[in-house]
């Protein structure tokens, strides 16, 4: 989860300087330092730390999920639908462009539910921001991005990296669902 002290500590990381690291947490609520980050930092390091920042990817999670077995990669995606875990309930595509897009569908009523727990300040958690007049960018799901890549990654034994975020719930008002685009770093 991309929550502020881990933001401030890789933001440290990648050696921006102090002045610019009080600017980017500034109030501390979680929509201002994203846009913030967005304003004052390189995409790429953007999305390196969101990114690095995914829940449910340590090597333990990770090394619990099984690869895979298919002749092709398109069999492969086939068969998430059927494990009996969470991925099941991703729906994978390989596009023609040999891009993967992943969507998450998880609904709440009429709407779809970001499962996201992050607070955005003492008040409000990010799942919460459909409900409120606030709508988080974007960017800010590369960190969920990263979740689903790094599961992805080890399920069909192959480098990814997030090309786009599609959509969110938390960026939509929840009219929208996860989806991410991946490229292929390799086969």
């Amino acid at each position: 989860m991309a929550k502020v002290n881990g933001i401030k500590k890789r933001l440290i990381e990648h050696n921006i300087d102090e002045n610019t690291i009080k600017e980017v947490i500034g109030n501390g609520d979680l929509v201002d330092i994203i846009e913030r980050m967005e304003k004052l930092l390189d995409h790429e390091i953007v999305y390196q730390i969101l990114d690095s920042s995914a829940c449910a990817t340590s090597q333990k999670e990770l090394k619990g999920i099984k690869k895979i077995e298919g002749n092709s990669l398109q069999e492969k995606i086939e068969q998430i639908s059927c494990l009996e875990d969470f991925h099941s309930d991703w729906n994978v595509n390989l596009n023609s462009d040999n891009t993967i897009t992943a969507r998450w569908v998880i609904k709440d009523k009429d709407n779809y539910a970001c499962v996201c727990p992050c607070t955005v300040n003492k008040k409000l958690k990010v799942n919460s921001l459909p409900n409120e007049n606030r709508t988080m960018p974007l960017t800010y799901c590369f960190c969920c991005a990263g979740h689903c890549r790094r599961h992805l990654e080890r399920l069909l034994d192959l480098q990814l990296k997030t090309k786009e975020i599609v959509s969110s719930p938390i960026n939509s008002k929840g009219e929208m669902p996860c989806e991410f685009i991946f490229e292929r770093l390799s086969s």
